[in-house]
């Protein structure tokens, strides 16, 4: 069992290395990604290829009928690109923005049911002044807050507010939303 484990974390390193562009002195910082990834996947009792998220992902969606429409707020480009891609193809209405400045202009213009957002970013206010606006402006928006780098319990948190760690797990932010 231990032999897989180390197998899977190898070859996952390896591809992160060479989607990274194979840089220099970075192979620890992979091999870490890889490691997590792994611990996610027997946490969470997830396939390796996705299967179960899908099929969760469809039986939400028959039992909801409607989607959530959900507003992704990150400043890394690409992280902000797979999450929406990856909320898309489990049929929520998606919207993006790179900081909260931008958010609160896709507040003001949409209904948004959900709205996920990282702490750290650039601009006038970060992920935490952006929950606080929403919560006084738009109180009946869920909202998840994610962050690589802060750790927050949900007591730190306002109600109606959850937290997610980074490498956010697709599947706990799916149900999150739901």
């Amino acid at each position: 069992m231990d032999d897989d484990r180390n197998e899977w974390i190898a070859a996952r390193a390896y591809a992160l290395w060479e989607q990274a562009g194979r840089p220099f002195f970075e192979d620890r910082t992979h091999w870490e990604q890889a490691v997590l990834e792994r611990d996610l996947l027997e946490q969470t009792r997830a396939s390796a290829d996705g299967r179960d998220v899908m099929n969760y992902v469809h039986s939400v969606r028959e039992r909801r009928g409607a989607t959530a429409r959900v507003l992704i707020v990150e400043d890394e480009d690409r992280l902000r690109f797979h999450t929406v891609d990856f909320l898309e193809q489990a049929g929520h209405r998606v919207m993006e923005a790179a900081n909260a400045d931008e958010a609160l202009v896709l507040l003001e213009r949409n209904d948004i049911d959900a709205l996920v957002t990282d702490i750290d970013m650039p601009g006038t206010m970060d992920g935490l002044g952006l929950v606080r606006t929403v919560r006084s402006h738009w109180p009946a928006i869920k909202i998840v807050v994610t962050s690589g780098v802060i750790k927050l319990s949900h007591a730190d948190l306002e109600s109606g507010v959850c937290f997610i760690s980074k490498p956010t797990p697709k599947l706990e932010l799916l149900r999150m939303i739901s």
